[in-house]
């Protein structure tokens, strides 16, 4: 088992990168959006999921159980 330190210095750069990834892409649909490309998906099923999973992420959690509560969002099928 990792302490918290060990844990923080492992992952680390692996996690600034993810993050820096999913920022350029929702950054790229934002500039696509504002160029006028097409219309705004803004109730598009699958940008919710990826919000509500970036709020999970983002909330406090009582248990360490934050890939449980993404893969549930994951979970519930999109429609084509």
């Amino acid at each position: 088992m990792l302490t918290p330190a060990e844990v923080v210095d492992e992952y680390y750069l692996e996690v600034r990168c993810k993050l820096l990834e999913i920022a350029a892409i929702m950054d790229r649909y934002d500039r696509s959006v504002q160029r006028g490309d097409g219309e705004a998906l803004g109730d598009d099923p699958r940008l919710k999921q990826c919000r509500e999973s970036l709020a999970v992420l983002n909330s406090p959690q009582e248990e360490p159980n934050r890939a449980e509560q993404i893969a549930l969002v994951f979970s519930h099928p999109v429609p084509a």
